[in-house]
C-alpha cells in the first residue's frame, strides 16, 4: 500500500490525489511506508513555586529577610505557610530567635553603656563592662522567656481544644514576637524606645491572634481567650526577667560608682 508524503494518509489505488490534503501523488510520491511520526512537543519549563513543598507536605521556610518582611506585611497568608514548614526547635533558634533577640539586647546595650539611661535627675550610663554583662544576661534570659512560654502555651492548648506540639508553639510565639523584637532597635533612644516598644507589642499581640487558630489550630470561639491567657503568661515571664536584668544593672551602677570617688 502506498501512502501520502505530505500526510501520511493511505492512497486508494490509481489515484491522481490525496483524499485528505489533496496533494497530487505524481508530486507527493507515494511510499511503501507512512512518514515518520513528528517528535512529541515538549511540555514549557516552568519556574519553581516560592515554597518547595516537599512530598510529606511540609515546606522550607524562607530566608530571614523574606519571613520578617512576610509576617509583618501579610501575616495571614504567612501564618498558613509557617504552619506547612517543617522545623525544629534547634532550627528555630539558629535561624530567627537567636537573631532577631539581639536587635532589642544590642540596642539596649548601646543606650546603657554610651548614650546613658534617663532617669529623675539626669541620665546615667554604667560603663561597657557592666553593660555588658547585663546584655548578656537580657539575651540569655529572654532565649529563655521564648521557650518557657511556648512550652506553657502548649500545655494550656488542651483546655482550648487546640492542638499542636512544643514545636508548633515556639513557632507561634516566635514568630509573633516578631514585631516586638524588630522595634526593640528603638531601645537605642530611651523616648522613642518607650513608643517603639509599645508598638511592637501591640502588633505582636496582633500577629499571636492571627495565628492562633491556624498554628494551635484553635477555634474561633475559643483563640480570644486562649490569646488573653497567653499573653498574661508572656507578660509574667518578661516582668520577671525584667526585674531580674534590673536588679543586675542597679547592681553594677552602684559598684562602679563606688570604684569611682567623687561621684
Amino acid at each position: 500500500m502506498a501512502f501520502c508524503l505530505k500526510c501520511g494518509t493511505a492512497l486508494v489505488q490509481g489515484a491522481a490525489f490525496c483524499g485528505k490534503c489533496g496533494a497530487p501523488v505524481s508530486t507527493g510520491a507515494a511510499a511503501s511506508s507512512p512518514p515518520p511520526p513528528p517528535p512529541p512537543v515538549q511540555p514549557a519549563v516552568q519556574a519553581p513555586p516560592r515554597y518547595s513543598y516537599a512530598p510529606t507536605g511540609t515546606a522550607t521556610a524562607p530566608g530571614l529577610v523574606t519571613r520578617v518582611t512576610n509576617i509583618l506585611t501579610k501575616p495571614k497568608q504567612e501564618w498558613e505557610v509557617i504552619a506547612g514548614e517543617s522545623a525544629t526547635i534547634a532550627g528555630l533558634y539558629s535561624g530567627y530567635i537567636c537573631i532577631l533577640a539581639a536587635i532589642p539586647v544590642v540596642a539596649m546595650f548601646i543606650q546603657i553603656s554610651f548614650l546613658g539611661t534617663m532617669l529623675s535627675f539626669g541620665s546615667m550610663s554604667v560603663g561597657i563592662t557592666a553593660g555588658l554583662v547585663t546584655a548578656i544576661l537580657t539575651y540569655v534570659l529572654s532565649l529563655g522567656g521564648v521557650y518557657l512560654s511556648a512550652f506553657i502555651i502548649e500545655k494550656l492548648a488542651p483546655s482550648f481544644q487546640s492542638q499542636g506540639d512544643t514545636v508548633q508553639a515556639l513557632k507561634l510565639v516566635a514568630y509573633a514576637y516578631t514585631a516586638a523584637w524588630v522595634a526593640g532597635i528603638c531601645n537605642i533612644l530611651p523616648i522613642i524606645g518607650i513608643i517603639g516598644l509599645l508598638a511592637g507589642g501591640i502588633y505582636s499581640i496582633y500577629l499571636f491572634y492571627l495565628g492562633l487558630p491556624v498554628i494551635m489550630r484553635t477555634p474561633q470561639d475559643k483563640v480570644i481567650v486562649y490569646m488573653i491567657v497567653s499573653a498574661v503568661v508572656i507578660f509574667v515571664i518578661y516582668v520577671v526577667i525584667a526585674l531580674i536584668v534590673g536588679a543586675v544593672t542597679t547592681a553594677a551602677f552602684l559598684g562602679s560608682r563606688i570604684l569611682t570617688p567623687g561621684f
